[in-house]
């Protein structure tokens, strides 16, 4: 279903990580990371969206460009209370909350053999520990108005080994099993839960990281022979929560131009 068919019409939608910090794509006026993408299709698809981010200019930069009035908040994926306080807020300004998008993420480039303990516990926070307090959180006006739907924005490291940062894999890879124990565990109270698994997508947060020049190689291992676009995991993520996926829950959807349908699977390239 193309953009502005509205599928979320009437429906309050959170983004976690909804803004973006990197360098814009060649005649990009917005600097667009997977976040940003996801809260405006989800407007543009009818959503009233709250976009929290731990820059509170990134977050209303973001809303400023929505198709629809929205929210700003700030969130700090670390803290606890920051993180409950920003799913508050977004169940009080839209008077329910029918969508929750966890896509905060930090990678990282450790292997095992010289993993800090710092790096791993921090790792774990942003990664894990954000995600399960905002759905904890979430699922307090979710079971009370008996339906809900999140999507987990998550990554192929944690279907298979990137063979770079062990902690990203590891707590890329415990995301999914907090999508699948709320998908199982809340399926018959009217509550969804999927994941988008993301392979090597354009985003800024790339670009900050990585530049641009790596690009080419990055696509080189792609059967698409591209990377992926922010706008695409977006488009993935408001499938996923509406009602087109209305029987679909507890899966992993990758996006990843196709390369973990192939054998052998290429390693990762930064």
């Amino acid at each position: 279903m193309a953009p502005g068919q509205r599928r979320l019409e009437g429906r309050v939608a959170y983004v976690l990580g909804g803004g973006s910090d990197g360098p814009a794509r060649p005649g990009e006026a917005l600097p667009m990371g997977n976040g940003r993408a996801i809260a405006l299709r989800l407007a543009a698809e009818g959503a009233t969206v709250v976009v929290g981010d731990k820059v509170l200019a990134r977050a209303e930069a973001t809303v400023e460009h929505l198709a629809v009035p929205g929210l700003a908040v700030e969130v700090d994926a670390v803290d606890p209370a920051s993180c409950r306080a920003a799913v508050a807020a977004a169940a009080e300004f839209g008077g329910r909350l029918d969508v929750v998008v966890c896509n905060v993420g930090l990678s990282g480039r450790e292997p095992l053999k010289v993993q800090s303990l710092e790096d791993w516990e921090f790792s774990s926070d942003v990664n894990v520990r954000s995600h399960w307090l905002t759905a904890q959180a979430a699922l307090g006006p979710m079971l009370a108005q008996g339906s809900g739907a999140f999507a987990f924005v998550g990554s192929t490291a944690g279907v298979y080994s990137s063979r770079r940062s062990l902690s990203y894999e590891a707590t890329k890879a415990a995301q999914l099993a907090v999508m699948r124990h709320v998908a199982v565990r809340y399926a018959d109270r009217g509550i969804r839960a999927n994941a988008v698994v993301l392979g090597n997508i354009d985003s800024a947060l790339v670009r900050r990281e990585f530049g641009d020049a790596p690009g080419g190689a990055r696509a080189a291992v792609v059967p698409m022979r591209r990377e992926g676009r922010p706008e695409e995991a977006a488009g993935a993520v408001a499938f996923l929560v509406s009602d087109d996926a209305g029987y679909v829950t507890g899966q992993s959807l990758l996006v990843d131009g196709g390369v973990s349908a192939a054998w052998p699977v290429p390693p990762v390239l930064s």
